[in-house]
This record gives C-alpha cells, structure tokens and sequence, in this order.
C-alpha cells in the first residue's frame, strides 16, 4: 500500500514507481538468487536522493521502524485475544548482523602461498603463512561486506596498523589495481573450482554498482570498486588511508 500511495505533492506520480511482473522462475524446484531471477518479480525504483537520506538517517529510522512494527503486532494480537510481551517481540524484531567470515579468502591465499608469490595488494611486500592477513578492502565498520572481491591479502601489519578501518585513497587503490586484479586471477577466476569462480563473479554482479553480468572482466569489476570507493566516501564520509609510504 505504501509504494501504491505514496505520490509526489499535488500530483499523481509514485514516489517508488514499480513494475510487477509474474516471472516462471518461482514455479521451478530450485533457483539461484541472481540478478535475472529477481528481476523476473518485478522492479521497484527508488529515488537517489531518498536512498542517500536513509542511508544517512538510518541510526534513527531504525529504531522506528521497529517501534512501529511492535505496535501493530501488538494490536494485531489484542484483536486476537492474545497478549504479547514487550522482550518478546523486541527480541523478535532483533537484527543479525551478518558473519565477519573470511575463511574461503584465507584458504585460497594459503593455497597460493604454497604453490607461487603472493604478495600485499597495498604495500606489495612479499606474504608468508606467518604474516598473511586478510582485508577488508572497505571497512567492514561501514559496509558489512563479506564478498570475496571485497576480500585482499595483506600484510598483517599493513592491515591491523597502518589501514585498519579506513577507507583507501583513490591514489592507493589504482596503485593497488595491477595485485588486485591478480590476487581476482588468481584466487578466483582460474581456480579449477568452478563453484568459486561463479560465486566470486555473481557476489560482484550484486552488489557492484554497474556490473550487470557475471561474465564481465575483472577491469569492470575494478572500476565498479573505484565507484563504490568513491559512495561510500560521499555518502558516510569514511575516513581514508592515504598509504602514502607505498605510492
């Protein structure tokens, strides 16, 4: 009702205009979450300026959001004839974080380590198993990410000392660009398990901005993660980490 309603002041244009479609993928026993696939339900498009101020405010749309929802359950019980304590539906409504996982990151760059070089895609130091540590190219403090482009092997006291939770410079990551793109190579996009490769590419499809196929280059991906870098800048003001010793 919400995205039917919600119109524009004194005129009838949507606010979220959308566009539901009936898509045949649902009627299948198994599916794959891509992009064709929720495509297939429909679209439903959301104004940048909005995005942005949400984003932005999310520290206290949160809050209310669940208020609110806690108040028409509550209702919708009474009406019912049940009663619903106040820790139960606030645990209900709980948010799970999603899990800081780097395991498959740090297996591919052990199996690397013992086959040829591998070095820190910030400061090119040459990596060992006592060194390697594995980084989240942007903090996971501000984006949550847990994709494995997202996921670079550094030297540990690059990683824990010096970048910590900040944001690459654009100076650092084209730097960076040529060990990316190998680290990409060779982690992921020739590795003999096909599985890996193919969610390596649909991770980045999803949540890139501009990368709309899985078969896209890696200099595509690359480009995407300079317009993400460049977002999350503008939108969160992330402190940055200008690495200048290794420019």
């Amino acid at each position: 009702m919400p995205v039917r309603y919600m119109t524009y002041p004194n005129e009838p244009r949507s606010i979220l205009p959308v566009d539901r479609r009936t898509g045949g993928a649902r009627s299948t026993s198994t599916v794959r979450l891509d992009a064709p696939y929720l495509a297939s339900f429909g679209t439903m498009l959301v104004p940048m300026n909005l995005w942005v101020a949400v984003q932005r405010f999310t520290a206290w749309i949160e809050p209310a959001i669940k208020a609110e929802w806690i108040r028409v359950t509550r209702a919708y019980a009474e009406r019912q004839g049940r009663t619903l304590e106040e820790a139960q539906l606030s645990s209900a409504m709980a948010w799970e974080d999603p899990n800081r996982d780097v395991g498959v990151a740090r297996e591919r760059a052990g199996f690397l380590l013992s086959t040829r070089k591998l070095h820190c895609v910030w400061s090119g130091k040459r990596l060992t198993a006592a060194n390697v540590d594995i980084d989240h190219c942007f903090p996971w403090t501000v984006w949550p990410c847990g994709d494995l482009w997202n996921l670079m092997p550094a030297h540990r006291a690059v990683n824990q000392r010096e970048k910590r939770d900040r944001l690459p410079t654009d100076r650092v990551l084209r730097a960076a660009q040529d060990r990316i793109l190998q680290w990409w190579r060779d982690a992921y996009r020739e590795s003999p398990n096909r599985a890996l490769a193919e969610r390596f590419a649909l991770e980045a499809s999803v949540s890139l901005p501009g990368v709309a196929v899985m078969d896209a280059d890696l200099e595509s991906y690359y480009s995407a993660v300079n317009l993400q870098r460049l977002r999350l800048k503008q939108n969160q003001q992330v402190p940055e980490w200008n690495g200048e010793r290794y420019l």
